[in-house]
């Protein structure tokens, strides 16, 4: 049997909903962890996991992304990064945030 590693899997939701007899659409973002022997394994179990949670509640529609991220420690503790995510973007700084942010309703943007 092969050592397990911990892997977080981000799997993006489509809710579509009414809001005061409104369409509305908002986008959700997930990550969850798992531990997995190689990052083919966490993606199934994400995608298995990721099902389970579109199949239940409002039934978002899981929508055809998800990538898996290796974490380098093998026992987590408090501070440990659990998702990083690269995007290469020719974009002042406030623009990406607003761009690639906009429209976040759930937690807190913080800045300095």
């Amino acid at each position: 049997m092969q050592a397990q590693t911990w892997f977080s899997v981000r799997s993006i939701f489509r809710h579509d909903r009414a809001v005061d007899g409104l369409r509305s659409t908002l986008f959700e973002e997930r990550v969850v962890l798992f531990r997995a022997a190689d990052v083919e394994e966490a993606l199934t179990l994400g995608r298995q996991e990721a099902l389970r949670f579109a199949a239940s509640g409002s039934q978002p529609k899981l929508l055809a992304h998800l990538v898996a991220f290796e974490l380098w420690e093998t026992e987590l503790q408090s501070g440990e990064e659990v998702w990083s995510c690269l995007r290469e973007l020719d974009l002042p700084d406030e623009r990406f945030l607003d761009q690639v942010y906009e429209g976040e309703r759930l937690g807190v943007r913080h800045s300095e």
